[in-house]
């Protein structure tokens, strides 16, 4: 089985809208059973919706508009991200809401997303491993220092960089970590 750890970044509203919001990249890291990097993914996706980026996420991602505008549509980046993915994997990222994004924005688009099963959320994992107080957990950043893993990039918030790190919580917290009990809301 391969480990997906994937991260997302969202063109996120600042204001209250029907319409979830969009992924406008999505960063992967492949490991094999030996927790080794098999492979890297990372695509840009062009929103449907909101096709300007917001004044706060350039500033957060420091994504630029020419990179969506450029980038395919969700439903050709998906097709790729699940080809990349494989058969035998576990979806893994920091935290529930990257999981219940990725389901949103394909229902959104009206994309089966069957493919999307047992997840494993390493931020949860993290605190309860490292005991933190009951409904508290820890920003990847305020993690990777709990780890001892030292921060090299100065552009946190993106997608493959947060995988990239992600990854690296992942394989340091494995032999510790309880797979019994996934999600697998559909």
């Amino acid at each position: 089985m391969n480990y997906i750890i994937f991260d997302l970044e969202l063109n996120s509203k600042p204001f209250k809208h029907k319409i979830p919001n969009e992924i406008i990249e999505i960063g992967a890291v492949k490991l094999n059973n030996n927790l080794e990097i098999i492979d890297r993914f990372q695509a840009f996706i062009k929103p449907k919706y909101f096709s300007k980026l917001f004044s706060l996420i350039k500033k957060k991602t420091n994504i630029k508009q020419v990179d969506i505008d450029d980038a395919q549509p969700f439903k050709s980046t998906m097709k790729t991200f699940k080809e990349w993915i494989g058969e035998d994997y576990l979806l893994c990222s920091w935290g529930y809401d990257d999981y219940y994004h990725i389901k949103t924005n394909c229902k959104l688009h009206n994309i089966k997303s069957n493919w999307i099963h047992e997840f494993l959320d390493i931020q949860k994992q993290f605190s309860k491993i490292n005991k933190l107080e009951k409904g508290k957990t820890a920003s990847l950043s305020n993690a990777l220092a709990l780890c001892g893993i030292q921060i090299e990039d100065t552009n946190m918030h993106r997608a493959d960089i947060d995988a990239e790190y992600t990854c690296k919580i992942f394989i340091h917290l494995f032999k510790n970590l309880d797979f019994s009990n996934l999600s697998t809301k559909k």
